[in-house]
């Protein structure tokens, strides 16, 4: 019979409202990481900070937690992010009859400091049940929120992990995120011809009409069923009396088919460029790669894990595609596979963000018998 410790609901909200109240936007992570690492050496196991802060010109790096198991195992990884989106200071948890929201003026950061919670009340459990589990590597990146970039800076070679889960989806619990989107930014530069606009107009070129003849062009949002695009800003122009001689415009297309990605940033590089032609102008256009699409294969072990570890819980686990991407693309093509599970947040990015009490732990539990489900598939392998 397998060991098992009900997950202590009320340390873990008091846990959760602590790390949301800690104000941790991407490169401001550091007052929540010595939250974490306070709370983790108290357990006795070790905690590394990485170089990632100095990389991304943050106050603290990546937080790895190594912790001992069955040296016959291999390593597994454990991941969620620290860092929230703005606002994110001076957040005040209120916790309701049966959820926990901000009080409206600012977000609430469940996403991910339900992840975060939920692993260091694993960390608790594990440290009072002394069950057998593979040796863990838990790492708690920063600046998740601004391009994955602490993921992006944790150094392979410092890792010992074979496979792994990262703990950062919004959708109900079950949800596991098994392929995800590569994602491509774009900033361009459309040229234009300045010219007086009330005495002679007809001798210039506003780029900001050019530019937007060709947005209306462009197909854009849900391109198909594995692609977007969105245009998401646009800066020009000095004074209503001049016509504007240049546009910045900032966009993004994402899809989990990388031909289908390189289509698109094709289509809307040409349609740029061209419609800047026909005004007799011209347009520079630069893409840079975000991170990469990873897709699970459908007879991989991390679904029969995943799987195990819901079947325990009498949760029916769902394998879905995402539009939006997470450490796991990033560690992913570091060569360790993983994939995503929900922790069930809601409405993040808003200030109407919340977790239900009910979510929140099980949230916890899930991530517990992931580990528990990880264990007995090594036993059997």
């Amino acid at each position: 019979m397998d060991k098992t410790l009900d997950i202590d609901q009320e340390r873990l909200i008091a846990d959760f409202m602590t790390l949301v109240s800690i104000g941790s936007h991407s490169r401001e992570e550091a007052n929540v990481a010595a939250y974490i690492k306070g709370a983790v050496e108290e357990l006795g196991y070790v905690v590394a900070e990485d170089h990632a802060g100095d990389i991304v010109g943050g106050n603290t790096g990546n937080l790895i937690v190594r912790v001992p198991g069955n040296p016959n195992w291999p390593t597994i990884l454990l991941m969620a992010h620290m860092d929230t989106v703005a606002p994110g200071h001076g957040v005040r948890p209120i916790r309701h009859a049966d959820r926990i929201t901000s009080d409206g003026k600012t977000v609430l950061g469940a996403d991910d400091k339900a992840g975060v919670a939920g692993l260091l009340h694993l960390l608790t459990v594990l440290h009072s049940t002394k069950e057998e589990h593979p040796p863990l590597e838990v790492v708690f990146t920063i600046c998740e929120e601004v391009g994955l970039l602490g993921a992006k800076a944790l150094d392979r070679s410092s890792l010992q992990a074979s496979y792994g889960f990262v703990f950062d989806s919004g959708g109900p619990l079950g949800s596991i995120v098994t392929h995800g989107p590569a994602q491509a930014k774009m900033k361009a530069l459309v040229h234009g011809k300045a010219a007086h606009a009330g005495m002679a107009p007809e001798k210039g070129v506003s780029a900001i009409e050019v530019t937007s003849q060709a947005i209306a062009k462009m197909h854009l949002g849900r391109i198909d069923d594995h692609t977007t695009a969105n245009i998401g800003q646009i800066k020009g122009g000095f004074a209503t009396n001049i016509v504007c001689d240049l546009v910045e415009l900032y966009a993004e297309a994402r899809s989990l088919n990388d031909d289908r990605l390189r289509i698109q940033q094709e289509h809307m590089t040409q349609v740029l460029q061209a419609t800047a032609k026909q005004h007799g102008v011209f347009a520079e256009v630069d893409w840079t790669a975000s991170y990469p699409s990873f897709a699970l294969p459908q007879d991989s072990f991390l679904r029969i894990i995943a799987t195990n570890a819901m079947n325990r819980m009498d949760v029916t686990p769902t394998f879905v595609h995402s539009g939006g991407g997470s450490d796991a693309n990033v560690i992913n093509s570091k060569g360790i596979p993983v994939i995503n599970l929900a922790v069930a947040y809601q409405q993040i990015h808003t200030l109407e963000e919340w977790i239900s009490l009910d979510n929140l732990t099980g949230a916890a539990q899930m991530i517990l018998e992931i580990v528990r489900a990880t264990s007995d598939y090594e036993r059997h392998v």
